[in-house]
């Protein structure tokens, strides 16, 4: 299961943190890392040197411009935030996403998604992922240091993996091997865009995120996925003039 994992980092703005969230992840057996669009330059020395035994995994860690782009080879990925948003989206607990982890998606490629030191994930980011994720804490302070954050949740995996009595488990038929969901998105909205359904234009962001947030709340499998975009193939290539 843990195998399977990576930790996405996204804005990070201290190497301080890369180092600390990598050796978090080596403590307890993650062993993949993601940069986007870090505000550091890399290599560095700093993220290096704090991250002693874990050294490989920043200098192997994975960089892209943008989430869209990291999340093409994830089935899943969950996305950590500190609050709720006011976006019709499905947030759950950090105890609920290691049980969901566990026990539905045992060998598929999931992503676990955080957000930089200063305003942690937008909008946009969240539209592109499964669910979201709180950690619950103090309701006077819910605010978590990102190298913190990433420990909980690594450590809480490992530590539900290892107390598990049942680590049986059947595999589902048609989930997708890579997150078909970035291209169907990139697919419908391209499509809609050519033919003006995103107006006013101020408005395209906020309307795109809602379109992403209502299909991922349907948990498509892969041949859903796959019907979608045949639909949309036919809707924008069909000529009226054609039919006899």
């Amino acid at each position: 299961m843990i195998k399977n994992i990576s930790i996405i980092l996204v804005d990070v703005q201290l190497p301080e943190n890369i180092g600390l969230a990598a050796r978090a992840m080596f403590n307890f057996g993650i062993s993949n890392l993601i940069l986007v669009n870090p505000k550091i330059d890399l290599p560095s020395e700093k993220a290096e040197a704090v991250a002693v035994d874990a050294l490989d995994l920043v200098k192997n860690a994975k960089v892209y411009d943008e989430l869209r782009d990291a999340l093409e080879d994830f089935t899943y990925s969950f996305a950590f935030t500190a609050r709720h948003r006011d976006m019709n989206k499905e947030f759950i607990n950090s105890q609920e996403v290691i049980s969901e982890i566990h026990n539905n998606y045992i060998g598929e490629k999931i992503a676990i998604v955080f957000g930089g030191e200063a305003s942690g994930l937008t909008n946009e980011h969240l539209s592109l992922a499964s669910k979201c994720v709180t950690i619950n804490t103090h309701s006077n302070f819910s605010s978590l240091n990102l190298s913190h954050a990433v420990s909980v949740f690594s450590y809480s995996l490992f530590s539900y993996a290892n107390s598990a009595v049942n680590n049986s488990y059947s595999e589902e038929v048609g989930t997708p091997s890579k997150n078909e969901l970035i291209y169907f998105f990139e697919h419908l909205e391209n499509e809609l865009e050519t033919r003006g359904f995103f107006e006013p234009q101020e408005k395209m962001p906020k309307m795109k995120q809602n379109l992403r947030n209502l299909f991922h709340r349907a948990d498509l499998n892969e041949r859903e996925i796959a019907t979608l975009r045949g639909v949309v193939t036919a809707l924008t290539s069909y000529d009226k003039s054609q039919k006899t």
